[in-house]
């Protein structure tokens, strides 16, 4: 599907004519965010949750987009920080696209480096577990970025793979936790792609970022998508002989029936097209749906292209074409919208390691306070993290009641939690101050839990292990009954302008290749 035709460039010429009448025809809906039903954003969050404010990047429709700089083709999984592609096992397809490709990809750019390896690739597994209820579940593509965004996504190298052999397994390894901390995903947005407009904005971001910048290289993002994928053959056709890259196969539609499954959107051709009406021409300017006027919904040339996540023998290379106007479809609503995101790098300066073993992940409830009184009886800062509160965000997509380690498995795993925020919140530099950790189990059924070792790990500005101070743990056992923990802190708080440097350091020495931090 990746081989170019000698008839492109007269194509190109002939498409733009096509491409650029219908913009002035078409009162087209400008660019723009939106949410879509629950599979674009956690609904436990409310309305007004914006998950695009720690990104650095322009949000969509803020960039005035010139169709003309944009080429005519893109195809982003030909670059070296592309993964190879992959054949999912399980329901993972949302995870492989969100993590496995898409910020596998962008963790590339980011870094400068290639994801030739499994050091410089991300699992679509470690996310995929954190809340598929420790069973064979699909997931949404924003699990993955909100799992990135809250303790982040360790290398497939430190995992252990792009994908694991069981389902519902949480890894045992501080070392992987803590790697995780560093890879973090700082926004994501869906937007419609239901106007020439917002074609538009998705092609500059998929050519550039709707970023130009001169005399450097254009490298664009990607996108998530939501596809549905029943009844393929009655939609997938190949290109007719004599046409522009005859013989590849393009969805002219999304399927007919079925559910939903996540693909990844790596580039578009704006050359190719399918005689959709079977008039014998393939048209951008003629009235198809009767609607009376003229919309992308009538275009017959143009396609994204799409990467599955079901082998590279699928449609010949793993790759297949989708109209640009198959994304407008008012019986399948989730397929209208892209999803990207945007990584970022993080330097966690304070740490937390525990060992534990519980009944049930689900109901497992941990909370971590902070005070600046070394007398305090109270923490006057706390928080949960989510993933050892039965990630709540996601509602009814939790961690599973099965024990922390997975099903059937009563083992004890080793963890990590970052600390960095909560010492952040006191301000002020203080020489010492008291940290309050608490453990027990929720629910109505029995619960059980071991905790076997406690420490705080305290690290450099450029990320570097500095020492670990144990805790000691004198009840191991906990239940509905919490068990409590307290401890003097040194060094409580660092100022804003060290964290700062630290990100800048960190920066500088980013690439994924580092060995797993410790």
């Amino acid at each position: 599907m990746i081989n170019f035709s000698k008839r492109f460039f007269a194509a190109g010429s002939l498409f733009f004519v096509i491409f650029t009448g219908p913009v002035a025809a078409e009162k087209a809906e400008r660019a723009r965010v939106e949410y879509p039903g629950k599979f674009s954003r956690p609904p436990s969050q409310g309305k007004n949750y914006n998950t695009w404010k720690d990104a650095t990047g322009p949000d969509v429709g803020e960039e005035k987009i010139d169709p003309r700089r944009l080429p005519s083709r893109v195809d982003n999984s030909t670059r070296k920080q592309y993964p190879p592609i992959y054949k999912q096992r399980w329901g993972t397809c949302g995870q492989f696209a969100a993590i496995g490709s898409i910020f596998t990809y962008e963790m590339n750019v980011l870094n400068g480096t290639a994801a030739d390896t499994d050091a410089t690739r991300f699992p679509a597994h470690f996310s995929w577990n954190m809340m598929n209820r420790a069973e064979n579940r699909g997931s949404e593509a924003y699990h993955g970025w909100e799992v990135a965004k809250r303790i982040g996504i360790p290398t497939a190298k430190t995992y252990g793979g792009v994908r694991l052999d069981k389902i519902g397994v949480w890894p045992n390894g501080y070392q992987i936790w803590r790697e995780a901390m560093e890879y973090r995903v700082s926004g994501y947005r869906y937007s419609p792609a239901n106007t020439v407009d917002q074609l538009n904005e998705a092609r500059g971001w998929l050519f550039d970022r709707n970023q130009q910048k001169v005399r450097k290289e254009a490298i664009g993002g990607i996108f998530a998508l939501d596809g549905r994928m029943g009844e393929l053959k009655k939609v997938t056709k190949t290109i007719q002989d004599g046409e522009y890259l005859a013989g590849d196969d393009v969805w002219i539609r999304w399927g007919p029936s079925g559910n939903g499954h996540g693909i990844t959107c790596v580039g578009y051709d704006d050359q190719v097209g399918y005689d959709v009406n079977g008039d014998g021409k393939i048209t951008n300017d003629l009235d198809l749906n009767g609607d009376g006027k003229v919309t992308l919904a009538d275009w017959e040339r143009g396609a994204y292209i799409v990467v599955n996540s079901w082998g590279q023998n699928w449609s010949k290379d793993g790759k297949i074409f989708l109209l640009y106007s198959a994304m407008i479809d008012s019986t399948w609503k989730r397929g209208n919208y892209l999803g990207r995101a945007e990584v970022t790098r993080y330097v966690p300066l304070r740490t937390l390691r525990l060992k534990l073993a519980c009944s049930d992940r689900t109901d497992l409830r941990m909370s971590i306070g902070i005070a600046s009184d070394n007398d305090a009886t109270a923490p006057e800062h706390e928080f949960s993290p989510e993933a050892f509160n039965g990630w709540p965000l996601f509602r009814e997509g939790n961690a599973g009641h099965v024990p922390i380690a997975g099903p059937e498995d009563k083992t004890p795993i080793e963890i990590g939690v970052d600390l960095t925020t909560l010492f952040k919140k006191l301000g002020a530099v203080k020489d010492e101050g008291k940290l309050f950790i608490s453990l027990s189990g929720a629910g109505t059924g029995e619960f059980e839990g071991v905790l076997y070792e406690c420490g705080i790990r305290n690290y450099d500005r450029n990320g570097e292990f500095l020492h670990e101070s144990k805790v000691r743990v004198k009840g191991k056992d906990f239940g509905k009954m919490p068990i409590h923990l307290y401890t003097t802190v040194d060094n409580l708080s660092r100022s804003r302008q060290e964290e700062l440097g630290a990100r800048k350091s960190f920066q500088k020495r980013r690439g994924a290749n580092n060995a797993a931090p410790n």
